[in-house]
């Protein structure tokens, strides 16, 4: 049996925006992190009575909106900053001024689809008290540290058969659209790492190729007169937008977390937030995602984001597919086919 718990609509006021090298939504480990508390929450607080863990969740972006601003016409967007703590009128000829804190912020709509490690037996009166404990939980936790505004619904979707799978999609799709899903792109982001490397010697190639999915690119064609054989300062070009490396909506992610330092016992480390925890420095690993439309998935359990650790990796992960875009996704009109690698080798390429 699989069991999901889908929270619908959720209206996160104030999400963090900024995530690594990263803007415009909140990193996957801040979702799998509210998911993993959650989970803690509902073990700790009902004494064992649900006998499972939420291991992994689905996200769906609904609705984003950057707390940003244009300063000028095809200026850089800048993010609208606030002084912590706010100027008040009876101090405000306060000398030193309250200072500015950088930070991106964001108010944005997402659907959680949340996969249970063990289904639980339930009755339908045992089920809608479940759903009504994990909303009250909900409303005084934070998402990727935004305050939870509103939930539209909170259901629990069970299926043993395949028929009852189908069914069970088909009703997750309806709570949760429309909206676009994130999809794991880390291949692209290693067969074009190895692309780069059969044409330049350069070091950075992993960082160029991951450039290469997100920054905006242009390239110029030169327009030489009749008498002219050669391109100079002053020749006149025609610019056009160069794509990126393969098609779809394709962005850059911050998708966990890599070690840079041994582990230190508890209480070793100053001002630690857990003292009773061992303590370990790490550095956030960037990775390639796409969106899709919600609609076209076919296969609900291998768009779960899930946690991963091996070594000094830290990552967050979905499954690996030979063929994730026949498998998992509703075909277009396309015969394109990548070429598929797990993450562990494109991480240890990227460092």
């Amino acid at each position: 049996m699989s069991q999901y718990i889908v929270l619908s609509k959720i209206k996160i006021q104030n999400a963090n925006s900024i995530a690594g090298f990263t803007w415009g939504f909140p990193a996957i480990t801040q979702f799998l992190g509210f998911t993993h508390a959650l989970s803690r929450k509902i073990s700790s607080q009902y004494n064992g009575e649900y006998d499972t863990e939420f291991s992994g969740c689905m996200v769906v972006a609904n609705q984003v909106d950057n707390k940003v601003y244009q300063p000028r016409a095809y200026g850089d967007f800048e993010f609208l900053q606030s002084r912590n703590p706010p100027v008040l009128e009876k101090n405000k000829n306060y000398s030193p001024s309250p200072p500015i804190i950088e930070e991106g912020k964001l108010n944005t709509t997402v659907s959680l689809v949340i996969e249970l490690s063990q289904s639980l037996d339930l009755t339908t009166d045992e089920v809608k008290k479940l759903e009504q404990k994990i909303n009250s939980l909900c409303h005084v936790m934070r998402i990727a540290g935004g305050s939870v505004i509103d939930i539209g619904a909170i259901k629990l979707f069970s299926a043993t058969t395949e028929a009852d799978k189908t069914k069970q999609l088909a009703r997750i799709k309806r709570l949760c659209m429309p909206g676009f899903v994130l999809l794991d792109r880390s291949e692209y982001l290693a067969e074009h790492t190895t692309n780069l490397a059969k044409v330049t010697s350069d070091q950075l190639q992993p960082f160029q190729a991951w450039l290469d999915f997100s920054a905006l690119k242009a390239v110029a064609t030169a327009k030489l007169t009749e008498n002219q054989n050669e391109v100079d300062e002053r020749t006149a070009a025609d610019w056009h937008y160069q794509k990126k490396p393969f098609d779809g909506y394709l962005v850059p992610l911050m998708t966990g977390y890599k070690a840079i330092s041994e582990i230190y016992p508890a209480g070793q480390v100053d001002d630690v937030r857990d003292p009773d925890t061992p303590t370990r420095f790490v550095e956030a690993v960037h990775s390639v995602g796409e969106w899709f439309s919600l609609h076209r998935v076919k296969q609900l359990n291998d768009f779960i984001w899930r946690y991963y650790h091996e070594g000094d990796w830290y990552l967050c992960k979905q499954n690996s597919n030979d063929s994730k875009d026949e498998k998992l996704i509703q075909p277009l009109d396309t015969t394109d086919e990548s070429q598929q690698l797990n993450i562990e080798d494109l991480v240890h390429s990227l460092f």
